[in-house]
């Protein structure tokens, strides 16, 4: 299947999903316990259906965007990216990222989804900053941000319930000014 590209990068581009796409790999990694660790997500199990409603709750939104992650070999999903509570009198966002499949793991495709969407807040939404969190912990996630540009702007103590401890969440942020 042919798939809509939004952003073109070297090893991976992005795309718009879709409720009518294959959702089995996205709800499997939603659903597992070990990628989801450090997420908001894995509290709850994910349906189908709750998918279908989240993918919908993008379409049209100026608020927010949610990408796939394809890779540009195979157009295989192996993730997700997120433009979201976007404030456009202020010219911020935040930024959200899972690479769900396993086999994608430390092969660079967060660093370069993350350059792809900043790429585009700063030169195509005019947008100021951008910004991420992340729980104490999650150093894979905070060093994809950081090889971005992002830096840690302060950290939220006792922030994120894991495994019977409250852990701190670091905030990270990039400005427009200090992008390269």
């Amino acid at each position: 299947m042919d798939r809509p590209t939004f952003l073109k990068g070297k090893n991976i581009f992005l795309g718009p999903l879709s409720k009518n796409d294959d959702l089995e790999g996205y709800a499997t990694w939603l659903n597992n316990q070990e990628i989801t660790l450090y997420m908001g997500s894995g509290r709850f199990p994910v349906n189908y259906d709750a998918l279908k409603d989240y993918i919908s709750s993008f379409q049209n939104s100026k608020e927010g965007m949610l990408l796939g992650i394809f890779l540009t070999t195979n157009s295989k999903h192996i993730g997700n990216i997120t433009l979201h509570q976007i404030d456009w009198l202020n010219k911020f966002a935040e930024v959200g990222i899972i690479i769900g499949d396993e086999e994608s793991h430390g092969k660079g495709y967060a660093i370069e989804a993350i350059r792809l969407v900043v790429e585009h807040a700063f030169n195509k939404m005019n947008l100021r900053k951008v910004y991420a969190g992340m729980v104490h912990g999650n150093e894979a996630s905070k060093k994809a941000f950081e090889a971005v540009g992002f830096q840690v702007e302060g950290t939220l103590r006792k922030h994120f319930y894991l495994n019977g401890k409250y852990l701190d969440c670091y905030r990270m942020g990039l400005l427009k000014s200090e992008y390269k």
